[in-house]
């Protein structure tokens, strides 16, 4: 059997894969049932469309099985897999990379992940947000929605939805056995009323003359070696990667939009109808996918979007974050009073300026999300502009933000932090705050360092924001007339230390003492280095001529009191 096959995998045990397959095909389990490779029952499903037909086979994996057990004769076949979770149970999104795993190792051209109903808050279960985690292996569809009126704009009333947007997807995919529909009366020709409009159309255009004929005829030539092309795709790439296939399929829909551009502009006098809807449609799908990627809304939120801005990306986009940010200041006044104890310490040192900022929200699996961290590091680098427009004198100052001073600081865009605030809230459907900001400002002889825990991969690019569950700056100078290099990277060191053995303050050796038990220390310099414990911290500064001026550490979550004043740091 050369059907395509698409594997229905259940991860909810009171519903089984051949339920879902029931709901798409319409039909009884027992109608249209053929054997599989290892005795698997398969159900065929018929896909007709106004443009092509195709035959492709349903598969229900057995509830039990990994999908490392799928045998080699079905993966050869396999172009598709739709995997039903339930959405109340959020012990799900620990198996989520296991799915998105095999679609990609397997090379499947698409996943969908099915529902009943996505949770609108994430203490009753997955959220959309959460879902969306894998969108760029696996899509979500909800078979059940609610229509709850909180999503971005208002769904169209002919806009598909549950088991319709389903099949939806299914028609909208490419299948390898597709068979294309020609109109009767001659290769291009056509017949019936749709042709009846064209001949009307084209009547009276007047004879072609002989180099209209001749480039006709190239381009048409043309076609021809590109459709014997796409018949010869899938052999031709069975042992590429998926992304070397789309990429593939790109540059033949690139040739494909050409050809057809020139054959309508360069030859008649009167275009085509069908090529002008091609090329229209063409368009609107490419923006339509560039505006779902780039913002991460659904199809139907970016179709409603492009359609009121004349398919302008920039617009449309531009109305999509006024309407998130609008949901999200309600969703933020909703959610505000909600315990945000996780979240991510951002450090940035910038020149003789350095600021470390603590955001935080409900859930660990928030902290790890694009869109909070991408905030983390717009809320540092805004503290740094900030500090860098205020007036300033010869002193090292340390400037305390809490978290009302931190919500009125402006962005680049002219929005405050407040704004961007409320539109992440929007995007990640948690509660999310602005706790607490210590920047630094440092006069010629002082130098600042930053350093975050877990401490990024690659931290080559030192004007990038860092973040970590950790974080801490220092300033410190050079005691010595010649400055070295070298203690640039112990001072980098040292501030590593400040994280991991937590001084609460740099001590003096004219008035303190150390402490007697070594592990009770609290005093920076008579703590031992954390990179060499045979040394304190003061004799590694002594040996490397440093001497730190001041220090202060974030841990994620602590109950302290956040800095309401400016304060003048030590010099």
């Amino acid at each position: 059997m050369d059907k395509p096959v698409v594997l229905v995998v259940s991860a909810d045990a009171s519903v089984k894969p051949e339920d879902v397959i029931g709901r798409v095909r319409k039909a009884p389990a027992t109608e249209g049932t053929v054997v599989l490779a290892d005795g698997l029952a398969g159900h065929c499903y018929h896909i007709r469309t106004k443009y092509y037909e195709t035959d492709v086979v349903f598969c229900g994996w057995p509830g039990g099985k990994e999908l490392g057990e799928v045998p080699e004769a079905i993966l050869k076949q396999l172009e598709g897999v739709l995997i039903y979770f339930d959405a109340r149970d959020r012990d799900f999104l620990k198996r989520l990379p296991e799915y998105a795993a095999f679609v990609t190792e397997a090379d499947i051209e698409f996943g969908i992940l099915l529902c009943a109903e996505l949770q609108e808050e994430a203490d009753q279960g997955i959220t959309y947000r959460e879902a969306k985690k894998f969108c760029n292996v696996l899509d979500v569809i909800e078979l059940d929605p609610a229509d709850d009126g909180e999503t971005v704009g208002e769904e169209d009333d002919g806009e598909a939805a549950g088991v319709d947007e389903l099949v939806q997807a299914l028609h909208n995919f490419i299948w390898s056995n597709v068979d294309m529909h020609r109109k009767a009366g001659g290769a291009g020709g056509g017949g019936g009323a749709e042709t009846g409009k064209e001949d009307e159309t084209t009547e009276g255009a007047g004879e072609e003359d002989p180099e209209d004929e001749r480039r006709i005829e190239e381009e048409l030539m043309g076609f021809e070696k590109l459709l014997t092309q796409v018949m010869q795709f899938r052999p031709n790439t069975s042992s590429w990667t998926r992304n070397e296939r789309l990429a593939y399929a790109q540059e033949f829909a690139d040739m494909m939009l050409t050809r057809l551009t020139r054959l309508v502009t360069g030859t008649t006098t009167t275009p085509s109808i069908h090529c002008r809807w091609y090329a229209a449609a063409t368009a609107e799908k490419s923006a339509l996918a560039t505006l779902r990627k780039k913002t991460g809304y659904t199809f139907a939120n970016c179709k409603k979007a492009l359609e009121m801005h004349g398919n302008d990306l920039a617009k449309a986009e531009q109305w999509l974050k006024e309407q998130a940010q609008t949901l999200g200041w309600s969703k933020a006044t909703k959610l505000e009073g909600r315990n945000t104890s996780q979240g991510l310490v951002g450090v940035l040192v910038r020149d003789n300026i350095g600021a470390m900022v603590e955001v935080n929200c409900e859930t660990d699996f928030v902290a790890r999300n694009q869109s909070f961290q991408s905030f983390v590091q717009a809320a540092s680098a805004a503290c740094v502009r900030y500090v860098a427009q205020l007036e300033t004198d010869a002193n090292l100052t340390k400037h305390g933000l809490n978290s009302e001073a931190l919500k009125q600081i402006k962005l680049e865009d002219g929005k405050s932090l407040g704004d961007h605030l409320a539109l992440m809230i929007g995007t990640v459907g948690e509660n999310a705050s602005l706790n607490r900001a210590i920047c630094y400002r440092a006069p010629a002889e002082v130098k600042l360092t930053g350093y975050v825990h877990p401490a990024p991969a690659d931290d080559s690019t030192p004007d990038v924001p860092a973040f970590g569950k950790y974080g801490s700056l220092l300033a410190f100078r050079h005691t010595a007339a010649a400055e070295d290099s070298n203690g640039d990277s112990v001072a980098r060191k040292v501030c590593q230390h400040v994280v991991g053995m937590k001084p609460t303050r740099l001590g003096d050796k004219a008035r303190d003492e150390p402490a007697a038990d070594k592990d009770d220390e609290t005093c920076l310099i008579y703590q031992e280095y954390l990179a060499d414990p045979s040394y304190t911290v003061g004799e590694v500064l002594e040996a490397n001529q440093l001497e730190v001026v001041d220090f202060q550490r974030f841990e994620c979550g602590e109950k302290v009191k956040a800095e309401d004043e400016n304060v003048r740091a030590t010099n």
